[in-house]
């Protein structure tokens, strides 16, 4: 007996809070300000990389930390999709939801990784 199996492969654009960006710009200056995206991108590295070191399943109360480092790092400089995740990793794990979690822990994982891409992409682009 065969089955056919469909693998999905979701797809979802890494969304930015441009006005956060000018914000920060103008708070901090531009040259400063490009310091400040290059540290946050840094400790979302750090903090994604943290994030897949960890069972979901088995160790969840171990994301707690490197979650909010991250959700803080991508507010900061306007990563509006990544932060929202983040949230919603620590709503399903505060809640011990198992399936919610596996989902919203995969998806941030994709999201992050697109999102540094996008910033690099963004970056690059400006100059």
């Amino acid at each position: 007996m065969t089955q056919d199996v469909t693998v999905l492969r979701p797809d979802e654009p890494a969304r930015f809070n441009t006005d956060r960006l000018e914000r920060l710009c103008k708070e901090v200056g531009e040259i400063r300000a490009e310091h400040e995206v290059a540290n946050a991108l840094q400790v979302i590295s750090r903090r994604l990389h943290d994030i897949r070191d960890v069972d979901p399943w088995g160790e969840a109360p171990l994301l707690a930390g490197p979650v909010r480092a991250l959700i803080a790092a991508s507010d900061r400089i306007g990563m509006a999709t990544l932060s929202r995740v983040a949230r919603d990793v620590q709503c399903c794990a505060a809640r011990r939801d198992a399936v919610s979690l596996a989902a919203t822990y995969m998806r941030l994982l994709r999201v992050g990784d697109r999102s540094i891409k996008a910033i690099w992409d963004l970056e690059d682009a400006s100059g």
